[in-house]
């Protein structure tokens, strides 16, 4: 994807705030670390003075909202249906098969008959299950009540297939009871599946959202995954530009929120003398919006001085899509100069705190292929951190639910081993704002529905990027730690793809196209 300058794009001497690289799998809390300042009313970024703190001191500064997190009685009753109900599904859609059980509690071992508990911390040895000492206040085993929501859950999933809504919502008040924000990352994430959005998951996301920028910086430094796409994409935008110092480069970006990935690349493009660079960030009509920084003019004004300070002249703006391609083919036509495109789709990364809709990510692509593929030159970046993609072959909606549960919760397993026991308060409040988003039963069947609707991405007539042997060492680097259970490897038909996984199961794919 690229050659020995990749490097340069993500320098950790970099003076834009975020971009001090910090592995946390690496980190001792104690220990100070370097964090330049981030003031909404500064205008400029200063390469040269920072401030000093502890990454505990930063976390901290959230962890007041440790009152807003109400505490939950984790013990419950077993759930009762009618016969009636219980008539609608078969046996079997309340059993696991043996994958399922090897997903939540490990391997089956025939040999001896007994069932290894699974931990997420590898330094903890397997144990057989001894139900005497797993019995919880409420009298329910651990591996039991594993087992009970496991079970609702996948009985969810059926019932909604199946069109049996009230057997669903009944399964879902069961839910609730036998889970709590304080539980282990499957319970947290049924407990968010199971909230009303309209009542306590907004509270709690609109208390969190008070100390956003703190916990937006913590978020976006700890964990790898913005970091990681933006690495991927920006390295294969730096090497598909072409060596002509005069070619105007413009970036198109579907979803520019706090505009952190771009100050790399335009520290890289200085460096190779680009001549004019413009950054167009789309303004979508009728989206919600996720909590901010700051606003557009604002994040506009912090790249516009950041790039001035290396010599690269920068122009931001913000259009709807159909003037941006208006604009583009009457400046074909006017000059006969033609810009070279670079689209910029990143959708679903956890520290964008939303999934936005796949109706306008297909029309974003589509207007990318239709203008690099017949007049422009230019590349497509393309950056998911949301399951339903990788679903959209699912048979049904159960599988298509089974699915996201095993990708979200593999996301919260990678939160909660990398961030300090002692804080999780604060990691609840990261969650809210960064996770609980993409969390919601109403909202994976809207997304399922969505994708039965919408084509698949096309990138016609286009050639694939394959990534570099290089890159996927850099992107490596960038997320190794002492006890990493992060990985990164190349997927895609033609090895476009670079994919961060944790444990096996990917969270974030970035892939590019050019022309």
């Amino acid at each position: 994807m690229m050659d020995s300058q990749s490097h340069e794009i993500f320098d950790p001497s970099s003076s834009w705030p975020f971009y001090s690289i910090i592995n946390s799998n690496n980190f001792d809390y104690d220990l100070t670390i370097e964090m330049a300042d981030v003031h909404v009313d500064t205008p400029q970024f200063s390469s040269s003075s920072a401030s000093f703190s502890t990454l505990e001191d930063t976390i901290s500064s959230i962890s007041s909202l440790s009152a807003m997190i109400p505490s939950y009685d984790q013990s419950a009753q077993s759930p009762g249906f009618s016969d009636d109900q219980l008539q609608a599904l078969s046996v079997e859609d309340f059993l696991l098969d043996n994958e399922e059980m090897e997903f939540l509690h490990g391997q089956i071992s025939e040999s001896d008959e007994r069932i290894s508990d699974w931990s997420p911390d590898p330094s903890v040895e397997s144990t057989p299950i001894q139900s005497s000492l797993l019995v919880l206040p409420g009298g329910e085993s651990e591996l039991e009540s594993r087992l009970g929501v496991l079970h609702l859950l996948k009985a969810y999933g059926e019932a909604v297939e199946k069109n049996l809504y009230e057997l669903a919502d009944e399964i879902k008040r069961c839910l609730s009871d036998k889970v709590s924000l304080a539980g282990e990352p499957l319970f947290r994430l049924t407990f968010n599946l199971c909230q009303d959005l309209e009542k306590q998951g907004d509270y709690l996301r609109q208390e969190s959202s008070k100390n956003y920028e703190t916990a937006f910086r913590a978020f976006y430094q700890i964990f790898p995954y913005g970091r990681f796409a933006h690495f991927a994409a920006n390295s294969a935008i730096l090497d598909a530009i072409p060596a002509d110092g005069e070619t105007t480069i413009r970036l198109v970006d579907f979803d520019m929120g706090e505009g952190i990935q771009w100050p790399p690349l335009l520290e890289a493009l200085a460096r190779q003398r680009k001549g004019a660079v413009k950054l167009t960030a789309i303004k979508w009509e009728k989206e919600d919006q996720a909590p901010s920084m700051r606003s557009f003019e604002e994040a506009k004004r912090r790249l516009v001085d950041h790039a001035r300070q290396f010599g690269l002249k920068l122009k931001v703006e913000e259009i709807g899509i159909d003037d941006l391609v208006n604009e583009i083919k009457r400046g074909n036509k006017r000059n006969g100069k033609k810009e070279w495109l670079a689209f910029n789709c990143l959708v679903g990364i956890p520290h964008m705190g939303r999934v936005r809709s796949k109706k306008l990510v297909e029309e974003f692509v589509r207007v990318a292929n239709d203008l690099i593929g017949n007049s422009n030159k230019g590349i497509i970046t393309f950056g998911n951190g949301d399951a339903s993609e990788t679903l959209k072959n699912s048979s049904g909606f159960a599988s298509f639910f089974e699915g996201n549960l095993m990708h979200y919760q593999a996301l919260l397993e990678s939160i909660e081993m990398n961030f300090p026991n002692n804080l999780a308060e604060a990691r609840m409040a990261l969650e809210c704002l960064f996770v609980t988003p993409s969390v919601s039963s109403r909202g994976w069947f809207e997304r399922w529905m969505e994708t039965k609707e919408c084509a698949d991405l096309r990138m016609g007539g286009l050639e694939s990027c394959r990534v570099s042997r290089e890159s996927l060492e850099e992107a490596r680097e960038l997320v190794k730690g002492k006890q990493s259970l992060y990985d990164v490897r190349i997927g895609g038909e033609m090895s476009n793809e670079l994919i961060l996984e944790w444990r096996g199961t990917p969270l974030v794919r970035v892939s590019a196209w050019r022309s």
